[in-house]
């Protein structure tokens, strides 16, 4: 038997059994059953996408796929989100260029409840004018987001550029001024059009009875109606290009970045899978051809990527490059030209190769670990095709040899078909960079308070406002189907029998077994981070070294080997992760072991792992949210290390030295203390023997308390504000203050506050609802207290991003709603919508290899029993709305929040001016 056919025979010990059914009304029916899985995945997909928007109408079907989620005259506006989360449940929407999907995800007893709502808004979706100008000022927020500059404007200006007439050109936001023409009546005509069953697809993916789910989508959808109107043609006639096409966008506070693109043809065609397997040949792992001649040989890139953009109309081939801001352009299209030339002449060689093949095999036995990705994929496919084409797309890259990437090549990936996109740093601007914070920073008062019983009563008010809008939606629908189950039933429904041992030298090894699924995940944990760092930058500099090479093989002989088997590997600060084959376990650990335990530090590497993790912080540097998330940690944590950035700045890197490095690895890389979870397909016995072999070098430390003491961040007691004006539509926001470490007694209270505050799935939670259902003052809003809790005090923090001259009023709401949440505004069954969420949706956080390895690491190191998840569900299916309101006292500090904005020059009365690509 050929290789290749061992490997497609070993597409994993899991077989993907899939069922089918078409309704008389169209509908297309895919089910994938998991008897093992805890969750059901539900996923809706629509033939329609942003290339069936009409002339002078572009974005309309992302405006659709917004308005789908306000809800209809059965199901009013909030149904969605609320039913979700009394779920505990998951849900969400995507429009491409050519399809939109609305999925939700479950635990597995709760699998009808998305199936009413989907046949509700298939046909009876209710678009009010009101709800309708609120959204669109919700979507122009989003698309000013696509304008920051760096890769999404390069996307979308190479678009253009690359698609003369082809409706792929067209954002999928739409452009400004066709979607400021798009009113209520465009979006209905749309709607009918569109949204039927006949064209439409239901996957439904998890631990479900094919027969009873058959009869349960007969019921809620068998009696939807056929679409009426017959579905406009699509105009996609778009030129042979005949000749390269270019073009350089200047930028302030940016690093170098490229895109080089061929037009390549649509999904279906024979030659897409030998396109996808060129992509990983050149650039999947650090032996891929772009990767080794740019990152690590020529040392011009920091970053390289390349993918076959497969679509429905047409396809794009393309390159990524990331680079410094010296690089010059000519010698990095120069190499990559070169590699393209070489596999035109030569192709691949059979060893290149089957390492494709063998990383193909291993993500397709990830794949069908993660039930979002089997029902999307299936989905997608049959939309247009057969669900089946997922899985024979799978097999016909396994089959792709050196004449198939040779035909490819020589037929796409020429100049005349070419688009080369550049983005350089502009001359005449200044890096934009996070101010130093001084230590007399200025006091300000955020909105003003009024007299305590005053606040209170408006306080009260809000909140009552909030919940009535909430109750009416909830009391649409009370059919028993929808009843909950105990918590109780929903913990039985997930397996999760973690094991710990201590070995000889104090390293802790935890492992759990998950038969059948043919990979094993590795975690590892070492506490070696920041906080015991001599320089700034130096724990992770030191990570970032372990990757190049031990005493035993270089850097590249190491990921060789790993790639070879189609594993992954990462190193870092605090450790490290991996996922091999089952097969390939023995391997793998034995080179986990080798790199943590015996890295060589070659003073050759450092300087450029210096220069890449320059670049890194430079790209960054571009980013204003990130920038001011770097300078709220500033203020809040003060002279403590966790307020830098872990990376150290560029002068810091600088200081450091290769005896920094090793010095840093030989206190505190040591084996007490340092956690390994394995959770996959693998023999205990066996895992236990080669554990404590591989790691049988690797001592106790052997210095007396060498790790720094730092003292306990002390939270400021008053308001604090700092603005740094930049460019850009938006202006990005954080406030908060200090906030709690993970032992804290009001941790879980605190859990289930973030969220009801600002946590909740879709839009239920009170932030999200106000500030963007209600108000549409933005995209999306995010915070909380506990997801930064360490051994250490986290942050209480809410971010956002708005127009500029909505920053007073978004300022103003959210600094309303923290008061009245702190004076305890908080309605008991606020409390138990949050606390059904918590309590059933603690399953998704488990449901990969992947997931279960970094939550018992996680557990382990912060001294909580390994089935902590569990637990914690239970303690909080407990939690009394007292307790919430209790710690919302107690802990939220609404009169004292550190403020940070990064936005454009706000005019009172002026609105921003919108730029477009």
């Amino acid at each position: 038997m050929s290789g290749i056919e061992t490997l497609l025979q070993k597409v994993g010990p899991r077989r993907l059994e899939v069922r089918e059914r078409t309704l008389c009304n169209g509908l297309r029916v895919v089910l994938a059953p998991f008897e093992d899985a805890s969750v059901v995945v539900t996923d809706l997909h629509y033939p329609v996408g942003s290339v069936d928007d009409p002339p002078g109408r572009t974005g309309i079907a992302h405006f659709v796929e917004h308005m789908l989620f306000k809800g209809s005259a059965r199901y009013p506006k909030g149904t969605i989100d609320r039913a979700t989360v009394h779920g505990g449940g998951q849900s969400n929407a995507d429009t491409t260029e050519d399809l939109t999907h609305y999925w939700f995800a479950f635990p597995a007893q709760r699998w009808r409840l998305p199936l009413e709502l989907e046949a509700d808004r298939m046909t009876a979706a209710i678009f009010e004018p009101e709800e309708v100008e609120i959204e669109r000022r919700v979507i122009e927020k989003e698309r000013a987001r696509e304008h920051i500059p760096g890769p999404r404007r390069l996307d979308q200006v190479l678009l253009t550029v690359a698609y003369l007439r082809h409706p792929y050109r067209n954002p999928i936001v739409g452009w400004p001024d066709d979607f400021a023409r798009i009113d209520v009546g465009d979006l209905e005509d749309f709607y009918q059009t569109h949204y039927r069953p006949d064209g439409a697809v239901l996957t439904i993916a998890g631990r479900i009875d094919a027969s009873e789910v058959f009869d349960a989508v007969e019921e809620s959808f068998g009696r939807v109606p056929r679409g009426r109107r017959r579905r406009p043609e699509v105009g996609c006639a778009e030129p042979p290009q005949v000749g390269r096409r270019e073009f350089t966008l200047a930028e302030s506070d940016t690093v170098a970045r490229a895109q080089f693109a061929w037009h390549t043809p649509p999904s279906g065609h024979p030659d897409i899978a030998a396109l996808d397997v060129l992509a990983d040949l050149l650039s999947i792992g650090r032996r891929s051809r772009l990767w080794r001649r740019l990152v690590e040989f020529d040392k011009t890139a920091a970053w390289v990527d390349s993918l076959q953009q497969d679509s429905r109309r047409a396809g794009q081939f393309l390159i990524q490059v990331e680079s410094s801001r010296s690089v010059d352009p000519y010698r990095v299209e120069g190499v990559v030209l070169d590699e393209i030339d070489e596999l035109a002449s030569d192709g691949p060689s059979e060893a290149e190769l089957m390492r494709v093949r063998r990383h193909l095999e291993a993500s397709r036995r990830t794949d069908f670990e993660d039930l979002p990705t089997v029902a999307a994929g299936l989905g997608s496919a049959a939309v247009f095709g057969k669900s089946s084409d997922w899985l024979e797309h799978h097999e016909r890259m396994m089959r792709v040899d050196a004449d198939d990437i040779r035909r490819v090549v020589d037929r796409y990936i020429i100049e005349p078909n070419m688009t080369v996109g550049w983005m350089r740093p502009s001359k005449a601007t200044k890096t934009l960079s996070v101010p130093a914070v001084e230590a007399n920073d200025g006091e300000v008062e955020l909105p003003p308070r009024s007299a305590a019983a005053a606040r209170l009563e408006r306080a009260e008010s809000t909140a009552a406002a909030y919940l009535r809008a909430a109750s009416a939606a909830a009391a649409v629908k009370t059919d028993a189907k929808y009843e909950l189950p105990a918590l109780d039933a929903v913990a039985r429904g997930l397996v999760f029998h973690p094991h710990c041992v201590e070995l000889p030298n104090k390293m802790k090894l935890i492992w759990e077994r998950r038969p059948g699924c043919g990979i094993v995940s590795l975690e590892m944990y070492v506490n070696a981070g920041m906080i015991n760092e001599a320089k700034p930058g130096a724990a992770h500099l030191t990570g970032r070294m372990l990757e190049e090479g031990t005493t035993l093989r270089s850097g590249a002989e190491l990921f060789d080997l790993i790639e070879d088997k189609g594993g992954t590997f990462e190193l870092r600060s605090t450790g490290g992760a991996m996922r091999v084959r089952s097969e390939d376990l023995e391997l793998g650990l034995a080179l986990f072991a080798e790199s943590v335990v015996m890295p060589s530090f070659q003073e050759e590497r450092l300087a450029w792992v210096k220069k890449r993790v320059a670049t890194d912080l430079q790209a960054d540097r571009a980013d204003p949210a990130f920038l001011a998330d770097r300078l709220f940690d500033q203020l809040v944590y003060g002279t403590h290390p966790l307020a830098r950035d872990p990376r150290g700045s560029v002068r810091d890197l600088n200081a450091i030295s290769i005896h920094d490095l090793r010095l840093h690895h030989q206190r505190y890389f040591t084996s007490d203390g340092a956690v390994l979870a394995v959770v996959g397909d693998f023999d205990p016995i066996h895992l236990y023997t080669m554990v404590s072999t591989f790691f049988r070098a690797w001592a106790p430390s052997r210095l007396e308390n060498p790790r720094p003491t730092h003292p306990t961040p002390q939270a400021s007691p008053r308001p604090r504000s700092r603005r740094v004006q930049c460019h850009g539509e938006l202006s990005h926001l954080v406030l908060g203050h200090l906030g709690v470490p993970r032992n804290h007694p009001d941790f879980d209270a605190l859990v289930v506050l973030d969220q009801l505050l600002a946590g909740g799935d879709g839009f239920a939670d009170r932030l999200g609802r106000v500030l963007r259902e209600e108000l549409g003052l933005t995209y999306s809003v995010s915070g909380g207290m506990t997801d930064t809790a360490e051994l250490t005090p986290g942050v209480f923090r809410v971010g956002f991003s708005t127009r500029a001259e909505d920053v007073e009023q978004a300022l103003a709401v959210v600094v309303d709603q923290l008061r009245a949440v702190h004076m305890g505004a908080i309605t008991d069954e606020e409390v138990e919508i949050a606390r059904r969420y918590l309590a059933g949706s603690y399953v998704f956080d488990l449901q990969t290899v992947d997931q279960r390895a970094f939550r018992l690491v996680e557990n382990q190191r912060m001294g909580l029993p390994l089935d902590e998840p569990i637990r914690q569900a239970e303690r909080i299916a407990r939690i009394t709305p007292r307790q919430v309101r209790n710690a919302a006292f107690l802990n939220l500090k609404p009169d004292a929040l550190t403020r940070v904005e990064f936005g454009p020059e706000r005019r009172p009365g002026r609105p921003s001016k919108a730029e477009c690509a």
